[in-house]
């Protein structure tokens, strides 16, 4: 599952260490010297810091020629920033792969957006809708973006999905509709980062609901509602929301949980059929940490990332882990 945020560039993608296809100039490009076990490494086609003549197509074109694509099992698509350019979009990187769609016969894990922070920054990614994706590789099994400025989405379809991951600092409540609304039969892993109102995030449970009563659905197996700041409202919802029963691992890091949304959890059914209950990055107090690891015995609760809540002018402010 693409759980982690990293402000550094992923190592590991779909079990698989990453190799970075990039290069300085086209010159450098023919010298070669590319792994030749090609179906062992997740490729991430990028621009390099040292690029300043090259477009984001003709590394891909550079892609085709010389990598055996047939046998790539995950593609990460990088930093597409021609001339380091937030308004440059994904579609520059997108549309050239769903263009060469049938090149890649055998890809089952797909990142779009991998950008370190030293790049670009998270709420300037901007992404477009990954519906024609989806429809040119029906194999695919993992899907992970990040970056959800400019992102739209209609329900779609896929049989084979089986993990989906958004990660921005706002994924839009109509974005989430359509999530809530997509036909995924096979879909085991979910991980949103709902982020906050002023990045375009700020789903309410209601907006979540088919997910939260299980019916979106049914073959969950984790549920990652992440990045909130609307957390302790979430962590309410889900004290009874159907979907829980089902899960294995349930995940609210990164938001504004306080001791309101965890007492709200214990108070609701038992979750102590979880494996992991993940609440790093939290406002939570040392008294709820302690009755919540006592509540939950055999289950692994990750309450790391203590967080204070800033006070000035006599107010306490909490912030999300991901925004900007």
């Amino acid at each position: 599952m693409i759980e982690k945020l990293s402000h550094d560039l992923l190592s590991e993608f779909a079990g698989l260490p990453v190799y970075e296809f990039s290069f300085p100039s086209i010159e450098k490009a023919a010298q070669g010297g590319f792994p030749q076990d090609v179906e062992a490494w997740a490729w991430r086609i990028a621009l390099t810091r040292a690029d300043h003549d090259i477009e984001f197509g003709q590394v891909f074109a550079v892609f085709l020629e010389t990598v055996d694509t047939t046998r790539v099992r995950a593609l990460i698509l990088g930093n597409w920033l021609f001339g380091y350019d937030p308004q440059v979009g994904s579609d520059v990187a997108t549309e050239p792969l769903v263009e060469h769609a049938a090149r890649f016969p055998a890809l089952e894990a797909l990142f779009v957006g991998d950008m370190a922070s030293y790049q670009v920054e998270i709420s300037w990614i901007q992404q477009a809708d990954p519906g024609p994706l989806f429809t040119a590789f029906p194999g695919l099994r993992n899907f992970g973006l990040r970056g959800t400025t400019e992102l739209t989405m209609a329900p779609f379809k896929h049989a084979a999905l089986e993990e989906l991951a958004f990660q921005g600092g706002g994924l839009p409540p109509e974005v989430v509709h359509a999530i809530c609304a997509a036909e995924l039969p096979s879909l085991t892993g979910l991980d949103l980062y709902l982020g906050t109102p002023e990045y375009n995030g700020g789903a309410t449970p209601e907006d979540l609901a088919p997910i939260l009563g299980g019916q979106a659905f049914p073959g969950l197996r984790h549920l990652g509602l992440r990045d909130a700041e609307n957390q302790d409202e979430i962590a309410a919802a889900l004290a009874h929301a159907p979907i829980v029963a089902q899960l294995e691992t349930l995940d609210l890091s990164l938001g504004i949980l306080s001791d309101e949304g965890a007492a709200a959890l214990l108070a609701g059914q038992p979750m102590t059929h979880l494996t992991s209950l993940d609440l790093h990055y939290h406002y939570l107090s040392e008294e709820m940490m302690q009755r919540l690891r006592e509540a939950l015995p055999g289950v692994e609760v990750h309450v790391g990332e203590q967080v204070e809540p800033d006070v000035w002018d006599g107010e306490s402010h909490r912030y999300i882990a991901v925004s900007e």
